[in-house]
């Protein structure tokens, strides 16, 4: 199942897969005139966990993934003046899709599913104050699947989805600095999800997964919101992340 041509008439069958994962984190946010506000920028390492049950030609799958690290952030105040610190990012995202396998020359799987994403943003103080954001959002994900020609035991897969955040907000704590803790809502507008999966077998039950993967998020820029007399909102931003999963995986 995991290893050889796909087969559309397999019977039931399921496999977890648990590993580690490195993330280039690329955000950056943008003024209504379209020029550029700031960007953090850095390396962070997580781990990644996937479970796959299979039933004749469907699939249904579920995946976890979390990272923690500190990355470079550039930048400017309100006023304009250049500002130059850390954040510390946690990223969290879950997903579930379900899809069909249909039997042509490259085996196909059009999927939908639905999934959760949450990113906590803590700015660390400089020559400023800090600033404390979360951003979340509920998000649907279609695409399709498609089987590669394997070469000898690694089995390949191009992976390529449409992501639409449904509802995103995030909360903003000034760490003490006004007294107001405003929540704003930015515009959904559509993201991408590409990966290249390679399971290559390890013994008849085991084996190791190796996928490189790119994510675009896009959000636009949110109304006002004033609080105690506090007005803020979020700017339009990107986010363009390059990742690298391991996982070893096991078929049941």
């Amino acid at each position: 199942m995991v290893c050889g041509r796909i087969s559309v008439a397999a019977e039931q069958a399921g496999t977890i897969e648990v590993g580690m994962a490195a993330l280039r984190f690329n955000y950056s946010e943008f003024s209504d005139a379209g020029s550029h506000l700031d960007t953090e920028m850095g390396g962070i390492l997580g781990g990644t966990l996937k479970a796959t049950v299979k039933r004749h030609h469907w699939e249904i799958e579920t995946k976890w993934s979390y990272h923690q690290g500190q990355v470079a952030y550039t930048g400017q105040s309100n006023f304009g003046t250049p500002y130059n610190t850390h954040t510390d990012e946690k990223i969290g995202d879950m997903a579930m899709r379900v899809g069909g396998w249909l039997d042509t020359r490259y085996p196909v799987m059009p999927f939908v599913g639905i999934g959760y994403r949450r990113w906590d943003r803590d700015i660390l103080p400089a020559t400023l104050g800090g600033l404390f954001e979360s951003y979340q959002w509920k998000y649907a994900w279609l695409g399709t699947k498609v089987a590669l020609p394997p070469s000898g035991t690694a089995q390949h897969m191009l992976d390529v989805g449409v992501l639409k955040p449904v509802h995103p907000e995030m909360s903003i704590d000034f760490k003490g600095a006004y007294n107001a803790s405003p929540r704003v809502y930015p515009e959904s507008q559509l993201g991408i999800r590409v990966l290249i999966t390679s399971n290559m077998r390890l013994t008849r039950a085991v084996y190791f997964v190796a996928e490189p993967y790119y994510e675009y998020w896009k959000l636009g820029r949110s109304s006002v919101v004033t609080q105690n007399g506090v007005s803020v909102y979020e700017p339009k931003s990107e986010t363009k992340n390059v990742g690298f999963n391991v996982r070893i995986g096991k078929n049941f």
